[in-house]
């Protein structure tokens, strides 16, 4: 039987800029009735996700900080397949089996406030500030931007200075190893491991604990930030931000919604979960998307 995988960002996609799921209500029941695979894949710190996983009711691995931590949940079935390895070392946390794929935040605060002080850039990160100005500054409310400063290989920045400091700055990180991500508002200062590195571990997981079935998976996203995690996906499903700008994706299959946010994210999927459960029956079938015109295509063909 064909599964599901749905791997998805948070700000401006799934949640909306109050930081409610409201309007993807309808969605996410459906969701969760047919039984697919929901995966929260986002810039926040896994204390941020384990909080809204739980708003969510979500037993599935969490992607934090742009794909550089990845978290099973002991309860998970999943948990069984995260095996320490020479290439992926597996820790044991009192919640979750992590595994950290980036650099850590030390090492990127300590190379980003060395450059700014020889070179006077002008930048502040969340290290700048007090729980107080971090949650003025994102519109976070305390709890929440106490959860937001617990990161751990990431450090997301606002720059104030010229593009051509910019260059100078992000060309000293990156020989450092360090690279910069713009996001929906903050740049993200980080190691190598991005959004499409946590999405493939956690595909591969899925994938061990059912090796006979077939899987489609589906990313949905709207910043630079998701754009190498929604061109690993089967389905890219694109959400506009409120000025009408979207991400160009260059993915086999791609849906553009209609709205952003919340609304536009819960539209889309309804109407791919519609066609998927529709046409569930056929085996094997494939999925086209005319990102043109935002049509739904179904492709069958039969086992001979």
């Amino acid at each position: 039987m064909k599964k599901l995988l749905i791997v998805t960002d948070l700000d401006a996609s799934l949640i909306d800029k109050n930081y409610q799921f409201t309007e993807a209500l309808e969605a996410l029941e459906k969701i969760k009735n047919l039984g697919f695979f929901l995966v929260l894949n986002s810039s926040k710190t896994l204390a941020e996700l384990e909080s809204i996983a739980k708003e969510l009711k979500l037993n599935t691995p969490l992607i934090a900080e742009n794909g550089g931590i990845v978290a099973v949940p002991h309860g998970s079935q999943l948990s069984a397949f995260c095996k320490p390895s020479k290439q992926q070392a597996w820790e044991h946390r009192t919640d979750y089996k992590t595994l950290t794929t980036g650099l850590s935040r030390e090492y990127i605060l300590e190379q980003a406030h060395t450059a700014r002080a020889r070179h006077g850039y002008a930048f502040e990160g969340f290290n700048d500030w007090s729980v107080s100005e971090l949650s003025e500054k994102t519109g976070l409310n305390h709890t929440d931007a106490l959860m937001a400063v617990q990161r751990h290989v990431s450090e997301p920045i606002l720059w104030h200075d010229s593009e051509t400091q910019w260059e100078k700055f992000s060309t000293q990180l990156e020989a450092k190893g360090i690279r910069t991500l713009r996001g929906g508002k903050f740049i993200h200062l980080m190691g190598r491991a991005d959004k499409a590195d946590g999405f493939m571990i956690t595909r591969e997981l899925y994938k061990a604990q059912f090796p006979i079935s077939p899987w489609t998976t589906v990313a949905v996203g709207d910043s630079a930030n998701d754009q190498s995690m929604l061109e690993s996906a089967d389905i890219a499903i694109v959400i506009p931000h409120s000025d009408g700008f979207k991400i160009e994706v260059k993915a086999p299959q791609v849906i553009h919604a209609k709205h952003p946010s919340s609304r536009g994210w819960n539209d889309a999927l309804i109407t791919l979960i519609h066609k998927l459960n529709h046409y569930h029956h056929l085996s094997p079938w494939e999925i086209f998307i005319n990102s043109a015109s935002s049509q739904l295509f179904i492709n069958s063909t039969k086992d001979h």
